[in-house]
């Protein structure tokens, strides 16, 4: 016997009509001109979910587990994953049930080492400052020192496209120098009203170094250029809090901000930081003199209004600090 004719969906719908209406077998067969096993089908018919593909090879609680154990294990590989549950598939099948989860594979961020002491510090800062005016953040002077290297100054990740099997083509190569090859140390210092002085340290940078810039760099720009009430900005590097230092800015009666340690995220010198060894980048200069112009020019060139916004960051920086019960933030 022969399969019956196909039903198309505007006949279903009409012998449901009928029969509901109470017609019967023989009285649809002759309305519409089917059969009787057409009509039994349409009336059986129930619309089934649209499936491709090969059948799923884990359960829903195989999916629960793979997820519960990445969720507690953030660093686990797929290949712990598998191995530890015994499960009967592969880390390929692994990796795309935790994307499935919203827990895709990213290169954790490097943050400072913080302890109780300091977390609690960075929270205490934050909840201090979080309503503090505008004003008051445009009355200080930030501070910081950094080491500028000839290569390797970019801040983020390098990519590049290339053919399969030319991975050592010295066109698809980025080429490195233990410990980034010559370096400088700098010391620089900005405000809300713009960039200050930036300086070259000769040199290691000590106790003795570090109060010579602040008698002959930093405090002339200070008197000049700040204004009547201003306050000095500082990490706690040992050099900074040292008592000569501390001595120093005692004699010349100048207010320092107590400052939380391991806290870069709360200073928007870092952000400025980032803008010179990106511009380092560009450049690319070939010796350590075409280095410090490339770094002085970088940091002429930034804008006012860069500095206005990074001050202005600060009620935001300490909200993000709170949020984050004192951790690191995206700062």
């Amino acid at each position: 016997m022969g399969r019956s004719r196909h039903c198309s969906e505007e006949q279903r719908t009409l012998i449901k009509k009928l029969i509901r209406e109470g017609k019967t077998y023989k009285e649809v067969q002759k309305i519409i001109g089917c059969s009787a096993k057409m009509i039994s089908n349409a009336l059986k018919w129930r619309a089934k979910p649209e499936t491709r593909g090969r059948k799923r090879t884990t359960t829903i609680k195989m999916d629960r587990r793979i997820t519960r154990m990445a969720k507690v294990q953030p660093m686990i590989s797929s290949r712990m994953i598998k191995d530890s549950l015994e499960l009967p598939v592969s880390t390929v099948t692994v990796r795309r049930r935790l994307c499935e989860a919203n827990l895709f594979t990213r290169i954790p961020r490097k943050v400072p080492l913080l302890k109780k002491r300091h977390v609690q510090k960075r929270l205490q800062f934050a909840k201090e400052h979080i309503n503090w005016p505008k004003e008051k953040w445009r009355n200080i002077l930030w501070t910081d020192e950094s080491k500028v290297v000839l290569f390797g100054s970019k801040g983020r990740r390098q990519f590049v496209r290339r053919p399969p099997n030319s991975e050592f083509k010295p066109q698809y190569t980025v080429r490195t120098v233990k410990r980034g090859g010559a370096s400088i140390m700098i010391w620089a210092c900005f405000s809300y009203y713009g960039v200050g002085p930036i300086y070259r340290i000769p040199g290691i940078m000590d106790q003795f170094a570090y109060v010579k810039i602040l008698e002959e760099v930093m405090l002339p720009y200070a008197e000049e250029d700040m204004p009547l009430k201003w306050v000095f900005q500082q990490d706690n590097d040992p050099k900074h809090t040292s008592k000569r230092a501390k001595s120093w800015f005692q004699t010349n009666k100048i207010n320092v901000m107590e400052w939380p340690a391991q806290s870069p995220d709360l200073n928007p010198i870092e952000n400025l930081w980032g803008d010179i060894k990106n511009a380092v980048f560009e450049a690319k200069p070939r010796n350590v003199n075409d280095l410090w112009n490339v770094v002085k020019e970088s940091w002429s060139g930034i804008t006012a209004e860069r500095c206005h916004k990074l001050v202005d960051s600060m009620p935001h920086r300490c909200e993000a600090v709170i949020k984050n019960c004192g951790h690191t933030t995206k700062y």
